[in-house]
C-alpha cells in the first residue's frame, strides 16, 4: 500500500484494519463486516508527514470476494478525528 499526506497537519497512525463486508447498510438485517487480520506487516509507518509519501506491506489470508461483497480498508489517526476509508465498489 502506500499513502500520501497532503493535509498540512502530520498524521500518526492508530491503526489500519481491512474489512469484508457485505449487504446494504441501509438495511442493517443484511448488512456485515468481518474483520481480515494480517499475517505480515511491513514498514508500517507511524507517522506519515505534511506532504510525505510512504509504502509499506501489508498482508492478508488468501480470500475471494463473493459477487455481493466489497472490500474495506480504514486508516486511523492516532488522538484524532481523521480517518481515511477506501472502499471497492461493485
Amino acid at each position: 500500500m502506500e499513502v500520501s499526506n497532503t493535509s498540512g497537519i502530520t498524521f500518526e497512525t492508530d491503526f489500519l484494519k481491512v474489512y469484508s463486508v457485505s449487504g446494504n447498510k441501509k438495511r442493517k438485517a443484511s448488512y456485515q463486516r468481518l474483520e481480515m487480520k494480517p499475517i505480515y506487516i511491513c514498514n508500517y509507518p507511524n507517522k506519515i508527514w505534511n506532504g510525505q509519501s510512504l509504502r509499506f506491506v501489508y498482508i492478508l489470508p488468501k480470500y475471494v470476494l463473493g459477487d455481493k461483497e466489497r472490500l474495506l480498508v480504514e486508516l486511523q489517526e492516532l488522538n484524532g478525528g481523521r480517518k481515511v476509508k477506501l472502499v471497492t465498489r461493485l
